[in-house]
């Protein structure tokens, strides 16, 4: 009894791999997938069989898989979408799968981009068909993704759940709180490769940078002069279209930048921000500080190209060049006579036609040919001066 019992043991392994081997061959004409399935699952039962109740999952550990570690559910290998081997715990029990390091099975259709989650590459494929399945209630406008709409309702709401640690303000979203605290903390994380010019943001390096490369990618549609930055071309255009959207509420005058009349209010309020740190004078506006400054340095940065004299201020230079050029752009509307400065047109005016001063004309209403630039852009009969 006890040989015939012990020849029986020795057969069964045998007797059962020769099931597995005709068990597989009876499915060659199935997927490959479908045979890895399977071939794993009868080698499971195998195993059990012949070692009892021994680590069941050494034998499901095939070449290539790496065990989870921490876990003793069933694992089952599978194949990717691309044709790759990965091993992935049982569906059944909703295990998330295992990928090996930087697999990325899941490949768009469209652009050949691949992705490890297959809820990523859903979301990449709303790019291709332009779905935007996400809508705000309150003006209607769509997004990709409700990420992106809880971004935008803030906008509604007025919620700002980003608090600065520092100064307590409020922003809509992380980002730019990170941008804001580099305030506080003095940090300049993006350099000039050119100038070792730091800045906080990666936007005013690139701008920046233009200076170095002399690139000015926005020109204007109507005179085609151009610009290192779009904020520069926007304020420009108004010289053409003659529009002038920012007024004063105390007397009414009008800009065509919003800083010319933030300078403007002061005159109202007396406000002088900006000091001098040698005399301690007071200005309203900080390009009038830098002005100043140049008296303490007798730094002359503009130079004329004709014969090399420097100036201080822009307009200086550019009155100066008259001289060369011949240009008498300001003309008087009683006699016809022309003046390279408009100074000198008001002075002749109150010789020959008016008598005095206050019986002239303003300067803005002083008919001239052309008008000169200002050193803060826009003509010098902008509202700003």
């Amino acid at each position: 009894m006890e040989e015939e019992e012990a020849g029986r043991k020795r057969k069964m392994p045998q007797d059962t791999q020769a099931g597995t081997e005709l068990a597989v061959e009876t499915r060659e004409d199935e997927s490959p997938q479908q045979n890895l399935v399977e071939e794993a699952v009868l080698s499971d039962s195998t195993a059990q069989e012949s070692n009892g109740d021994e680590n069941p999952q050494r034998s499901l550990m095939r070449r290539g898989c790496k065990p989870s570690p921490g876990r003793s559910e069933e694992e089952r290998p599978t194949l990717g979408r691309d044709g790759s081997q990965r091993c992935s715990q049982s569906s059944e029990l909703g295990v998330p799968e295992q990928l090996h390091d930087g697999e990325k099975p899941y490949r768009c259709g469209e652009c050949g981009k691949s992705f490890q989650r297959s809820s990523t590459l859903l979301k990449h494929q709303q790019t291709h068909t332009n779905e935007r399945p996400h809508e705000c209630p309150e003006c209607g406008k769509r997004f990709q993704t409700s990420r992106h709409l809880l971004r935008h309702e803030r906008i509604h709401t007025e919620e700002k759940p980003f608090r600065c640690s520092d100064c307590g303000k409020g922003f809509r979203h992380n980002s730019d709180l990170t941008v804001h605290r580099r305030i506080h903390t003095g940090e300049r994380p993006y350099e000039c490769s050119d100038c070792g010019k730091r800045f906080t943001q990666k936007s005013n390096l690139i701008v920046h940078k233009r200076i170095h490369t002399g690139e000015k990618p926005y020109d204007c549609g109507h005179c085609g002069k151009r610009f290192s930055q779009i904020s520069e071309l926007m304020p420009h255009q108004r010289i053409h279209s003659g529009e002038r959207p920012y007024e004063c509420g105390k007397c009414g005058k009008s800009f065509t930048q919003n800083y010319h009349l933030m300078i403007h209010q002061r005159s109202h309020t007396g406000e002088r921000p900006y000091e001098c740190g040698e005399c301690q004078k007071r200005f309203q506006s900080s390009s009038d500080l830098l002005v100043h400054q140049r008296i303490h340095t007798d730094e002359r940065p503009y130079r004329c190209p004709d014969c090399g004299k420097g100036f201080k201020l822009n307009s200086t230079l550019v009155t100066h060049r008259r001289i060369h050029t011949g240009e008498r752009p300001y003309e008087c509307p009683n006699c016809g006579k022309s003046f390279r400065q408009r100074s000198a047109l008001n002075q002749h005016q109150w010789r020959h036609h008016y008598g005095s001063p206050a019986s002239a004309p303003s300067v803005e209403r002083a008919s001239c040919a052309t008008t000169a630039p200002s050193p803060m852009g826009g003509s010098a009969l902008d509202g700003s001066q």
